[in-house]
């Protein structure tokens, strides 16, 4: 008996045996990833067949090609896929990071007119499920093709058709699910498109759930972990930088020195801390300024910033030794009820203005978040920001590039006066260490100060 292989062309059809006029959806890739890289002309050809055709793929996070790999190397077939495997086929998707990304969406481009690249790339989104992948499908116009997940990757052959004639109850439960993926205020919030910045998120007792977009963090019922980063010069001045007109929240309000979530690849909040003041104050487009050589290795840590345990004085002899570009880290810390000293962690709920389109028009509104925060101390070189002009030049690309509107360097006691008289101009982060940390702001300054006279 002669054994027929389905291919992914028999079943992107509709329910009269024609070409795709409406939808083509596609949850989970693992399993047609092949057809669909191997061969992307299936796809244009499509989209040239009728030009009102829409096209959705979701395909599996690395998480979860991890646990099916899991499952995959202990199937009961002789056909088990390793994790390595189902990266690569995944890099073949979405395209390698670097200058020049070679995905589907690349190959796509490369195989259509160049008068109608633009309008046929837009009829295509492709995004990442960061939910729990529980079924694969494909919805080809009013049809629903559907197939589970378990001991081995599954093939088409494996896929079973749904319409709403054959199983009205199956049919719409896979629609509703399907709708729910991609509506934005739903479960769309927690898809991410390839180059996304995304977030390892916490419950409300700080233990990892999952990784997820940035756009799903606006909310107070989890937690995201971050850094809070205060740059000092040796006169004891604060740095600090003022949010960008075009940044989605917070916009033109005076902020910290730097700040940012932990990456998903970083080993410690200590690694995070160091990154951010290197990624914000000398630029990915550092070859445009006289910094392109700053390092992580540049950033000298000097564990807590304890000065009842470590008198101040003794940093003098250490200090002495610093390379003329050597930056000083220390870790804050606090004190808890009995006067015991820890490492400062801040957990609070924090305000964030935001700029929201409503029906078409910009809306302002106070959104809320929740972030676990470490606090870090910097001291800079001699000579970087020491004045207003040396500042100026730092940052002089970054502002023209849009990171941020403008810089400015504060004494304590004069922020902590303006942030009383004019809390509106300051974020929620900058209005709380002024009130509730102003203490530690107070006496790192005056250290630095007596330090480096």
């Amino acid at each position: 008996m002669e054994i027929h292989t389905v291919k992914l062309i028999d079943i992107l059809k509709n329910k009269k045996g024609e070409p795709l006029q409406d939808r083509l959806i596609i949850i989970g890739v693992n399993p047609i990833i092949v057809e669909i890289t191997e061969n992307p002309q299936l796809l244009v050809d499509l989209m040239v067949v009728n030009e009102a055709l829409e096209i959705k793929i979701i395909y599996e996070n690395e998480t979860e090609n991890f646990n099916q790999s899991l499952f995959y190397e202990k199937g009961v077939s002789k056909k088990r896929i390793e994790f390595d495997k189902l990266q690569t086929f995944r890099n073949r998707l979405i395209g390698t990071r670097g200058r020049k990304r070679t995905g589907l969406l690349e190959d796509i481009q490369n195989l259509l007119p160049e008068d109608k690249k633009e309008k046929y790339i837009k009829r295509i989104l492709l995004l990442q499920n960061n939910f729990r992948h529980n079924v694969n499908i494909i919805i080809a116009d009013d049809i629903i093709w559907f197939s589970f997940t378990t001991l081995d990757l599954p093939t088409l052959d494996m896929y079973i058709q749904v319409t709403i004639e054959n199983n009205s109850l199956l049919y719409n439960q896979l629609s509703d699910f399907v709708s729910f993926l991609l509506n934005k205020d739903s479960g769309g919030k927690y898809l991410s498109k390839i180059n996304d910045e995304l977030i390892e998120m916490y419950d409300m007792n700080s233990i990892p759930r999952g990784i997820y977009p940035r756009e799903a963090f606006y909310s107070t019922d989890y937690q995201r972990y971050s850094i809070w980063a205060f740059v000092f010069n040796r006169k004891g001045e604060l740095l600090l930088h003022q949010r960008s007109a075009k940044t989605k929240d917070n916009r033109l309000l005076w902020d910290k020195s730097a700040g940012g979530h932990v990456d998903i690849t970083d080993s410690s909040t200590l690694i995070t801390a160091k990154r951010e003041l290197v990624e914000e104050l000398f630029l990915p487009e550092a070859e445009y300024t006289k910094f392109m050589q700053a390092e992580l290795g540049d950033i000298i840590d000097f564990g807590e910033w304890n000065i009842e345990k470590r008198p101040v004085k003794h940093f003098r002899s250490s200090f002495d030794g610093l390379d003329e570009n050597d930056w000083v880290i220390f870790k804050a810390t606090d004190k808890d009820d009995r006067g015991d000293s820890f490492p400062m962690t801040i957990r609070r709920k924090s305000q964030r203005i935001m700029h929201v389109l409503v029906e078409g028009n910009e809306e302002v509104q106070k959104w809320y978040t929740r972030f676990i925060s470490d606090v870090y101390l910097f001291v800079a070189p001699d000579g970087i920001i020491d004045s207003s002009e040396e500042m100026n030049e730092l940052f002089s690309v970054a502002e023209k590039k849009g990171a941020a509107k403008a810089h400015k360097l504060i004494n304590i006691e004069n922020l902590i006066d303006d942030v009383k008289l004019n809390p509106d101009m300051y974020t929620d982060d900058i209005v709380y260490m002024c009130s509730e940390k102003k203490w530690l702001l107070v006496q790192f300054a005056e250290s630095i100060k007596y330090l480096f006279q």
